[in-house]
Parts: structure tokens; sequence; C-alpha cells
């Protein structure tokens, strides 16, 4: 399945208010003058960077605590 058709699919699962809500979202912030590299970052703005070091192994420990009570 290509890129395409996976988004479409999704789309199409989604309700009217869980897509007016993607819409929002988004917010135009995919456009014709976007580049790759500045969609990747568009949500840094809001990142909150008191929380960035928390980040760190973040994964790791989240799959050593699911896997820790199996």
């Amino acid at each position: 399945m290509s890129t395409r058709e996976l988004v479409h699919s999704m789309i199409d699962e989604l309700s009217e208010e869980q897509l007016q809500a993607l819409i929002i979202l988004l917010g135009g912030t995919i456009s014709k003058k976007n580049t790759v590299k500045s969609v990747r970052g568009i949500f840094s703005d809001c990142a909150n960077p008191d929380l960035i070091p928390l980040e760190k192994d973040a994964w790791e420990r989240a799959a050593a605590e699911k896997y820790e009570h199996s």
C-alpha cells in the first residue's frame, strides 16, 4: 500500500469531528512553500523546553515498565 493510499484509508475512518480537529491541528502548516525539513519541525514551537530532558530514554523506560509486569 502506498503512503497516499494509507493516508486516504486513515482519513476515511475518521468521524467528522475528528476530521475537523485534524484540519485545525494542521492549520495550513502543510503548504507548497513548506519543505519536508520545515514540516518535521512544525510543532517544535509548541514544545516545552523543560520537558526535553525527560524525553531521554523515555521509550526504553516505558518498554521496561510495560514488560516487567508481564
